[in-house]
């Protein structure tokens, strides 16, 4: 049976993905221009949740 993860390495994944959306999302979303507007209708979420989201 395989051992359960380390909560630290699991904590450590998840800070790492935290640190890398923001900007990836940016980078994506203006590769397909795209204003945060249109993504966020396409994504249904709030102004706020997808400014909270870039902005990290």
């Amino acid at each position: 049976m395989p051992a359960a993860p380390d909560n630290h390495d699991a904590h450590d994944y998840a800070e790492r993905i935290r640190e890398r959306l923001p900007r990836r999302l940016q980078e994506l979303r203006e590769a397909e221009s795209l204003s945060m507007y249109a993504l966020r209708r396409l994504c249904g979420v709030s102004r706020d949740t997808m400014s909270r989201i870039e902005a990290g």
